[in-house]
């Protein structure tokens, strides 16, 4: 028995349409399962990594910022200690250098003091009172006159050597002169001074009180800051002077605490 011819199109009716298929005008789109999330967007993913750059970079920047400060800082803190050790260390050279400064000027007194030991005594013409004292032994001496046939007496005493007595620039140690004249008219010409107020007086007395007279401290002549000191022995007038205050004084004080008449 001949079957059933299938109708026109009948396949085309019971066949399912693939899930490919188009959709119909008008069907409504299909829905996620309930449950399932959607895929993450690239747009968020992209946003978060942006952020994390962005706060790396910052973190990278802050660190090079304090570590550049640390530098710096370490830079200033290494010339201030430079600085303040050069400071130091001049200062502390500055005063050894003093230190041996003044320890040379110690040891140079030291010896000059002692190369005036023992000192050297000289006592002046009888007729002229026997007048005596001691004065460094390292002082030359040179007599000009010595009193005899009546003249005045007049020695020079100075370091090392005498200066010409005949130059008037020169400048002595000691002067001891034992004139044939009345001490008032000797003492007359510094009494002037004194009045001028270019020098001071003062009562000397020496060799317990065996000599009595006068010191004057000043300007005793041009250009000639010195001491002097003048007495009386008989008829004639004894007078000691140095040139130069500044630097013999204290020669010329122990000079005169030695200074003795015997006759």
């Amino acid at each position: 028995m001949g079957g059933f011819a299938p109708m026109p199109g009948a396949a085309a009716n019971n066949t399912m349409p693939s899930m490919g298929a188009p959709m119909m005008p008008g069907t409504a789109p299909q829905q996620p399962m309930p449950g399932v999330q959607p895929a993450a967007q690239p747009a968020a993913a992209t946003a978060g990594k942006k952020d994390t750059t962005l706060m790396e970079t910052i973190i990278l920047v802050v660190v090079c910022v304090i570590a550049a400060a640390a530098i710096v800082f370490a830079v200033i803190f290494f010339m201030q200690f430079n600085e303040l050790k050069s400071n130091y260390d001049s200062e502390v050279a500055m005063k050894e250098a003093n230190a041996r400064d003044a320890q040379a000027q110690e040891d140079i007194a030291k010896f000059e003091e002692d190369s005036k030991q023992p000192f050297e005594k000289l006592t002046g013409p009888s007729d002229y009172g026997s007048i005596s004292f001691e004065y460094p032994k390292n002082w030359s001496v040179y007599i000009e006159s010595d009193g005899s046939n009546n003249s005045d007496y007049k020695v020079y005493f100075s370091p090392t050597h005498v200066s010409s007595i005949t130059n008037k620039e020169s400048r002595y140690a000691l002067r001891f002169t034992i004139l044939n004249q009345q001490i008032n008219n000797v003492q007359r010409q510094y009494d002037a001074l004194v009045d001028k107020g270019l020098v001071t007086s003062s009562v000397f007395n020496a060799d317990n009180n065996n000599i009595t007279g006068t010191k004057y401290i000043g300007s005793i002549s041009n250009d000639m800051q010195g001491i002097v000191v003048i007495f009386k022995v008989n008829d004639k007038t004894v007078i000691l002077q140095t040139d130069v205050q500044s630097v013999y004084e204290n020669d010329f004080n122990t000079l005169l605490t030695k200074l003795r008449r015997n006759s």
